[in-house]
């Protein structure tokens, strides 16, 4: 990898991580004030958006059950995660709406991001030591 690569990974890792650090942070506040207004005590708040936004996916190998298993709750955590920002929205005009449910769609897609980077460069590695091998 030559410095020119090696420093656009680091810049676009870096600016998928920040991206998720902000929608993180305020899908975790929209979510917080919903399990509020939904009745949660002060502890359950601060912890219900944790199981939300937590199910993040597995890209090991796995069965094939396995995995419709890890999709389905990735999708159902993503549809919680965003119903949960929106229902905090202060009024239901298309502004609040988009602002409120922004942050876990954001989330979604920095972390898609790295981890398309992260498959891409171990098919890339992978590759490369069979060719190594092939060649020996």
């Amino acid at each position: 990898m030559n410095e020119n690569s090696t420093w656009d990974l680091w810049s676009r890792r870096l600016g998928a991580f920040a991206v998720a650090v902000v929608a993180a942070y305020a899908s975790y506040q929209h979510q917080r004030a919903f399990a509020l207004a939904g009745g949660a005590d002060l502890t359950a708040a601060r912890l219900w958006p944790l199981s939300v936004d937590g199910l993040l996916r597995d890209r090991r190998q796995t069965t094939i059950r396995a995995r419709y298993a890890l999709r389905a709750a990735f999708a159902a955590g993503i549809i919680v995660s965003l119903a949960a920002n929106i229902a905090t929205a202060p009024s239901m005009a298309w502004a609040p709406i988009l602002v409120a449910g922004w942050p876990p769609v954001a989330l979604l897609l920095a972390v898609e991001l790295v981890g398309q980077e992260t498959q891409a460069r171990d098919h890339a590695d992978q590759a490369e030591r069979d060719s190594s091998e092939t060649n020996t």
